[in-house]
């Protein structure tokens, strides 16, 4: 069996495309929160010179010019056709990895020489595209790192390649890292480079050369490992693992400036409740809370505060949550001052009942049954199905500003698109 993984060429900017054709063939641009920067561009835009990250504003005489077409992140949509395009994955797998938003791991078997399976990779795409209508990448490789990186190189050299490149060829291998910087290598980050660097390692090929125990003195038995895949040696249990969650964090900038007290509370509300949410998702709890609120810095004066409070029992209840920050934006408020943001910081990250705690605290006893039943309901008849009534209901001024965005095509009845 070999390792391959497939990944969505430009997801936000395919998305939107696949349900309106005026965007095929035009520079497109997808927005972060709150219609601020770009965050996915098409190779149109690339070609003009949009960065990530660029802010709108400084691009605005840019996109006139050029007749650069901009949406707002419509996250709803890119999160339904992700499920389609992992459901066509595992039509193919026994055995699938959902990497990321816009990327899975799955299995192919071998061919009898030893090669990857081409043609079969190639049969996965044209079913994606057929299927969900999304153009795609994959590599293939005796590993997951080698599969990465052949990913790397269809991507960087698509119309030599044709979207498929299989690193199961040794000679090949060679050839190719020799060129490959050691940067662009699955796991090697800035840091790890310079220190590589400073051993003389500049390309994927070096990395593959370096002694398995000169890797693991200059970083950990990951990089070790990692040298190892490179060399065809598969690690059954290594992957590139995320670091535990630490902290997390839900701040927005508002839609429109506040300057009521309420509206200011509620809007703490929903991102207390928000990232008490997030961390529940993951068995975890938090042991301090941070909330802030703040206006414009290009205005005179603007107010600014914070608060901070330990958690004890360290909890993901939105009770409690809510119930503190909601305190706290009291505390902040300062009266005749104009906020644009506010949000919540959860830190102190444990496993859920893991946590130290203090003599005097008492958990409750009916919160886990409530949250649950909370979720479950809200996983199956949509976000904010139920909610505290301190965070209020529908749409409001202070909501991210979403002002491009495209309909719901694929996830509300009343915008699914018509035929005609």
């Amino acid at each position: 069996m070999s390792w391959a993984i497939v990944d969505i060429s430009n997801f936000y900017v395919s998305a939107e495309r696949l349900f309106d054709p005026t965007l095929r063939g035009v520079p497109v641009i997808v927005l972060s929160n709150n219609d601020g920067c770009a965050i996915a561009r098409s190779e149109e835009a690339k070609a003009l010179h949009v960065r990530m990250g660029d802010p709108v504003f400084k691009m605005r005489d840019r996109i006139k010019r050029h007749g650069i077409q901009i949406r707002s992140s419509n996250y709803e949509l890119y999160a339904d056709l992700n499920r389609r395009f992992n459901a066509v994955i595992a039509d193919h797998a026994d055995v699938m990895e959902i990497y990321s938003i816009d990327e899975s791991f799955f299995r192919l078997p071998a061919l009898p020489n030893g090669l990857g399976n081409v043609k079969m990779a190639h049969l996965v795409r044209d079913d994606i595209a057929r299927s969900v209508g999304l153009p795609t990448r994959i590599g293939l490789g005796p590993t997951r790192t080698l599969s990465k990186v052949a990913n790397a190189l269809a991507k960087a050299s698509e119309k030599i390649w044709g979207g498929v490149v299989d690193l199961h060829d040794v000679e090949l291998r060679r050839r190719l890292f020799e060129n490959w910087p050691v940067g662009e290598v699955w796991g090697v980050g800035g840091a790890l480079e310079a220190r590589l660097r400073t051993l003389g390692v500049r390309t994927t090929a070096d990395l593959a050369a370096l002694p398995p125990a000169v890797a693991r003195d200059v970083g950990t038995v990951v990089l070790e490992r990692l040298v190892r895949e490179l060399g065809g040696v598969e690690c059954d249990d290594f992957k590139i693992a995320p670091e535990p969650l630490k902290a997390t964090a839900v701040t927005r900038q508002f839609g429109e400036p506040i300057t009521d007290p309420a509206e200011l509370r509620e809007a703490m509300a929903r991102r207390a409740a928000r990232a008490a949410e997030k961390i529940r998702a993951q068995g975890l709890a938090a042991g301090r809370l941070i909330a802030f609120a703040h206006g414009s810095r290009y205005r005179p004066n603007p107010p600014s505060a914070s608060r901070t409070t330990r958690l004890s029992p360290p909890t993901n209840d939105p009770r409690v949550i809510v119930g503190i920050a909601g305190k706290m934006m009291d505390a902040m408020f300062q009266p005749g001052g104009v906020y644009n943001k506010c949000g919540v910081l959860l830190e102190d990250l444990t496993p859920e009942g893991k946590g130290q705690t203090d003599l005097f605290a008492v958990p409750d006893p009916k919160a886990p049954g409530l949250l649950a039943a909370m979720d479950g309901i809200n996983a199956r008849f949509g976000r904010n199905t139920i909610v505290l009534a301190a965070q209020g209901s529908g749409a409001r001024s202070f909501d991210t500003k979403r002002s491009q965005k495209s309909p719901a095509w694929t996830t509300k009845i009343k915008e699914i698109p018509v035929a005609r």
